[in-house]
């Protein structure tokens, strides 16, 4: 065969596998969009905007509020963080992060920026740290809940809405609850019930670090320039 000839093949297969590509794509757009992902990204999506700006909306009325009495509203806050132990604060975290996520983690980013520290995003770390190896505890709890099938059943009934996520998108729900509003701890929960591939689980379960600094950047902002 000539160079020519090989050269020939080579752009025919490259054009089958771009074909096959843009097939597999518009495939899973379809797909997606007949399921519903998009419209529920769009809701998840605003859900986080409409928190983000609550959270700047409380801190200023509270601080408002606290100008009013003629009270420091940082240092009432300084002065709370200090009193509570660190390894306390984290196992209580832990704990939320394993079961159902009961704690918002806002307040422990508030926490983080309070700390005496020179560096509050290394305490923002430890935080993504414990609630990412929280997910994998909730992950392993789901596999245990698993294999007794009447508890399987009641959770999969209280919990119906997140079975059926995961059953149709995957790996894609578990990126979206540990970026967005959506309760971690029960998808991953849920993850290890239904048997989503661990390897695949902890891979897309790193987003949550993201979220966490994101949140952090946020919150920061807000603590810096509007108390």
């Amino acid at each position: 065969m000539s160079i020519f000839a090989q050269h020939s093949k080579q752009i025919r297969n490259m054009k089958k596998k771009r074909k096959g590509i843009l097939k597999k794509i518009k495939l899973y757009n379809a797909y997606y969009k007949r399921s519903g992902l998009y419209n529920f990204f769009f809701k998840s999506f605003l859900k986080l905007i409409l928190i983000l700006v609550s959270i700047i909306a409380v801190i200023i009325i509270t601080n408002k509020i606290f100008i009013a009495s003629g009270i420091d509203f940082k240092l009432v806050i300084e002065n709370i963080i200090s009193s509570l132990r660190a390894e306390i604060v984290l196992l209580i975290f832990l704990i939320s992060e394993s079961f159902l996520g009961w704690i918002p983690p806002d307040f422990f980013i508030v926490w983080a920026k309070s700390r005496p520290s020179e560096y509050p995003y290394l305490n923002v770390t430890f935080l993504a740290t414990v609630s990412y190896f929280g997910g994998i505890i909730a992950y392993h709890i789901g596999e245990i809940i698993g294999r007794f099938p009447k508890v399987n059943n009641y959770i999969e009934k209280k919990y119906s809405k997140n079975f059926d996520m995961i059953k149709r998108w995957g790996g894609i729900v578990i990126v979206m609850a540990a970026l967005f509003p959506l309760p971690y701890a029960t998808i991953s929960t849920t993850a290890g019930i239904v048997g989503y591939p661990y390897k695949q689980y902890i891979l897309f379960g790193l987003t949550r670090y993201l979220r966490f600094y994101l949140y952090a950047i946020w919150i920061f902002w807000g603590l810096n320039n509007l108390i």
